[in-house]
């Protein structure tokens, strides 16, 4: 006669794992267990793991050839049926705070209008099991984003920054790179600058993976979702580290800023994530002055600064000032701007807006 197999009890823990544990100190059969709940031995399986509900009849039965008392069963039924719902209120509530539709469009999980589809999609996405080891992984203190709590919306918006921030790592895993190395990634920086002379993002964006690559650096250009006001994030994960930057911001002088920006967050503060969450929010002040300053640094060295303050800001000057630098126009420009030396709206026909495919 054949006797239990392993079983493991899913989420919620079903009464049938409470009979699983006492049949085997017993040495019941599966054909006596089945026969006690009412079903074949073929529909033991899925009755053990909830799908049978134990009533008066079987609570009796159950108390007569298991143990325990019949009011013990129907208790054990209740808390199980309790947490169960808990939980699929708890599934429900953290599906409808993802942008599943934005999501499914841009290609990210499988379309669906069902619920449970849409939590297992959603689940597979991230890599996790449950809902709790989403928090885990995402709303945890260990995780990183909660350290943007002081934002007054951001306690609202940590799945869908947590949903953009888990497809670059998805796609930063499509990109061989060499270890991480800090040394390496600084000397290549300057090199760097020149890329931001072409003016189509299909041909320089390979380049600047490649390059990076080599140093150990990911980088993934990545969508941002509705309510994710985020520029850029930086990480490091396994030994690889990732600049992620999205479509927020076309214009050269703002990309290219903001992925030095990124470097330099690598290169200073790489023990944590960093995320750039918008331009008008002070959070991590110190450390986003000093990634705003190593930007500049790169961009424009100090030795230059004086040049830049004291250059006519005609076409001309503004062109072979960049030429030198090997940097675009547009970044000299936004540079001026920053600095209060140009009017916000002056001059901004030298910056190239992107166009994204």
């Amino acid at each position: 006669m054949s006797t239990f197999t392993e079983f493991s009890p899913t989420w919620a823990s079903p009464p049938g794992a409470t009979i699983f544990a006492l049949a085997q100190r017993k040495g019941l059969t599966q054909a006596t267990i089945a026969n006690v709940l009412g079903v074949t031995e073929h529909e033991l399986p899925r009755a053990l793991l909830g799908d049978l509900f134990i009533n008066e009849a079987r609570a009796k039965k159950l108390s007569e050839k298991i143990g325990a008392s019949p009011k013990f069963w129907l208790t054990r039924e209740a808390q199980y049926r309790n947490a169960l719902h808990l939980i699929q209120e708890n599934n429900r509530t953290w599906i409808s705070s993802l942008p599943f539709s934005d999501m499914a469009k841009l290609g990210w999980v499988p379309t669906t209008s069902n619920v449970k589809e849409k939590i297992q999609n959603a689940l597979n996405f991230f890599g996790v099991s449950s809902v709790d080891e989403w928090k885990e992984d995402w709303a945890s203190e260990e995780a990183g984003l909660t350290a943007y709590r002081t934002s007054p919306v951001f306690n609202t918006q940590v799945a869908v920054a947590a949903a953009w921030l888990r497809q670059g790592e998805l796609e930063s895993n499509r990109i061989p790179t060499a270890s991480w190395s800090p040394e390496k990634f600084i000397e290549l920086l300057p090199e760097l600058k020149i890329l931001s002379r072409i003016e189509n993002p299909s041909e320089f964006i390979p380049q600047l993976q490649k390059k990076c690559a080599e140093c150990g650096v990911a980088v993934v250009i990545v969508r941002g979702l509705r309510g994710c006001p985020a520029s850029g994030a930086t990480r490091v994960r396994k030994g690889k580290a990732i600049i992620q930057l999205s479509l927020r911001y076309l214009r050269d002088d703002s990309f290219w800023f903001t992925f030095f920006h990124e470097a330099g967050h690598l290169v200073l503060h790489e023990d944590r994530l960093f995320l750039e969450w918008s331009e008008k929010r002070h959070l991590d002040e110190k450390e986003e002055q000093e990634a705003n300053e190593f930007a500049a640094q790169i961009l424009i060295p100090a030795e230059k600064e004086a040049a830049l303050r004291a250059l006519s800001h005609d076409y001309k000057s503004i062109m072979r000032f960049a030429r030198n630098l090997s940097i675009s126009p547009g970044i000299v420009v936004g540079q001026l701007q920053h600095r209060g030396l140009v009017p916000s709206d002056k001059l901004n026909f030298l910056k190239k807006r992107y166009t994204w495919d």
